[in-house]
Parts: C-alpha cells; sequence; structure tokens
C-alpha cells in the first residue's frame, strides 16, 4: 500500500516540476539551524574503571540538541545534465564539525520555478568534539532542502537532513539536522 502511495505522490510531483530547468548560477549558502534535534546518542563513560563499570560522576550525556553552522558552494558545473557537485561544512556549539562533498540536483515546482526542492547525497569526515558520537570519522549525509527562490536568484528555506556513517563503526546512532538556508547565486 506504501509503495502506491509513493508512486502516487511521484506521478503527481511530476506534472508540478520542470526537472529539466536548468540552474545556470553557481550558488552560496549560509544556514543555521538544530543539530541533532532528534536527539539520538547514549551516555558514555569518560573515565571507565578498572572492572569497566563507571561512575556517575563519569557519564557523558551526548543525546542533547546544539546549534548548528552551516556553509555550502554549489557549483555551476553539471555532472549528467543535470546534477552539481557542492562541497560543505557544518559546525556545532558543542564542538562537532563536519566537511563534505556531494551531489545536488534542484526540481523546480510551479509555473513561476519558484518552490525548489534540492535533494542531495554527500559524504565526509567528521569529528566529533563534545556533541554526539557517531561510531566513525567517516560519514554520510543525504536529505533535502525546500526554498524558494526570488527573481533575484536568491533562494531561502529550509535543509532536513541525516548524517550517518553507514555501519562502518560499531555504532550508528546517526544525527539530524534541520537548517534554515539562504543561498545567494554567484556569478
Amino acid at each position: 500500500m506504501r509503495f502506491v502511495h509513493y508512486t502516487t505522490f511521484f506521478l503527481i510531483s511530476l506534472f508540478f516540476t520542470d526537472v529539466f530547468s536548468k540552474n545556470k548560477n553557481a550558488r552560496f549558502s549560509i544556514g543555521t539551524g538544530i543539530y541533532n534535534f532528534m536527539e539520538n546518542g547514549k551516555s558514555r563513560c569518560k573515565n571507565p574503571l578498572i572492572d569497566g563499570t563507571c561512575t556517575t560522576a563519569d557519564l557523558e550525556e551526548h543525546k542533547s540538541a546544539s546549534i548548528a553552522y552551516n556553509l555550502e558552494y554549489f557549483t555551476k558545473k553539471k555532472v549528467l545534465k543535470y546534477i552539481n557537485p557542492f562541497l560543505g561544512f557544518l559546525g556545532t556549539t558543542d564542538s562537532a564539525y563536519y566537511g563534505y562533498f556531494g551531489l545536488s540536483g534542484d526540481l523546480f515546482f510551479l509555473r513561476c520555478k519558484c518552490i525548489v526542492i534540492t535533494p542531495s547525497l554527500a559524504a565526509g569526515w567528521y569529528l566529533d568534539g563534545e556533541d554526539i558520537k557517531l561510531g566513525n570519522r567517516i560519514q554520510f549525509r543525504s536529505g533535502g532542502d525546500i526554498t524558494y527562490k526570488f527573481k533575484n536568484q536568491v533562494r531561502v528555506g529550509l535543509g532536513i537532513f541525516h548524517i550517518s556513517n553507514a555501519n562502518l563503526g560499531d555504532e550508528n546512532p546517526g544525527s539530524e539536522q534541520i537548517i534554515f538556508k539562504y543561498q545567494i547565486p554567484l556569478k
């Protein structure tokens, strides 16, 4: 039944999209939001005792959300005609940092082509600092932006993403972000 719903949604959305519309400019994106808003993760022991147990004082929580800041550069170069390479950086107030490189594509909706959905996939290097422990330095990011594109090509919207190590590590709690974005075109 889910397949029927997803297929119906996909077919209806094709009617309102112009996937073949070309975005001719590179763009720079700056954003801020909430990192680990679903508060994934678990407690860890800073200084385990000889027998492997932990005192309450040495227990660290890594389930909390933190403030995120995000910078991205989307190239105007195309791969396979409609896919843009991009690179980005995500940092948090709890000293977690993630640098990444990936691919994205713009789907333009409505006649004005002013509603833009940009799905993306990326891979990068993660340093956890005092934030959630994701189980590996190599992390993968999936998600996308939903933006409104003004006539001057500036975009404003939200990005929703999931970062995970794809089971490369012993643990894979994952982290979700919601980022408010402001994107400007570059000539």
